[in-house]
């Protein structure tokens, strides 16, 4: 039996372009950061869903990670916990059939931006990208699965003159990941949860 996904945007303009591709009321926008996922998290504990998919834009850390790449987490990795993402084989390789540039790895939740020396440090524990949702939005869901389109890395950080552009162009992508998260829906197969620590 197909699950039943319920979609999750941190941010307005990530859940309007995931809506445009998905329909106006098949996305949540959960709110920017951990404070205020917690919320949102407290909120959908009574919703009926088999599959939380957290998607939106990140920060890339791992080598090799791009602006405009496409992360998929394994595992969600957080300040208390970490969290498998057993759905993440599948999802990764229908994003590939797209024709989208796709990591398939560990993202880690943090409680703020991610900049200069911090980033290196991170992406020596393995992890691919960094958000400040995923692992505080997984405490509501039975099983996640997270998608970050990277809009900024070491050699391209967030406070620099190129980021409208990056960022138009990761929303575009994430517009475009939305359309990919449709056809993968109907062939999404819910697993058992599975937390690492």
């Amino acid at each position: 039996m197909p699950a039943r996904l319920l979609i999750c945007a941190p941010l307005g303009l990530e859940a309007q372009a995931l809506r445009a591709a998905l329909g106006r009321n098949s996305v949540r926008r959960t709110g920017f950061g951990p404070r205020r996922s917690a919320r949102s998290a407290t909120a959908l504990n009574g919703a009926d869903f088999d599959l939380l998919v957290v998607a939106g834009l990140g920060g890339g850390i791992g080598e090799g990670v791009r602006s405009g790449d496409v992360v998929v987490a394994d595992e969600v990795r957080g300040p208390d916990c970490s969290v498998r993402c057993r759905a993440a084989p599948e999802l990764a390789a229908e994003l590939r059939r797209a024709g989208f540039p796709v990591h398939c790895g560990p993202i880690r939740t943090t409680r703020h931006l991610v900049r200069g020396a911090q980033r290196a440090e991170l992406a020596r524990t393995g992890a691919l990208a960094v958000d400040m949702e995923s692992a505080v939005l997984a405490r509501a869901a039975r099983e996640i699965a997270v998608v970050r389109v990277v809009l900024d890395t070491a050699a391209e950080p967030l406070l620099r003159w190129g980021t409208p552009r990056r960022a138009l162009a990761a929303l575009a992508r994430l517009h475009a990941v939305g359309s990919s998260l449709s056809r993968w829906s109907p062939t999404a197969v819910p697993h058992a949860p599975e937390e690492v620590f």
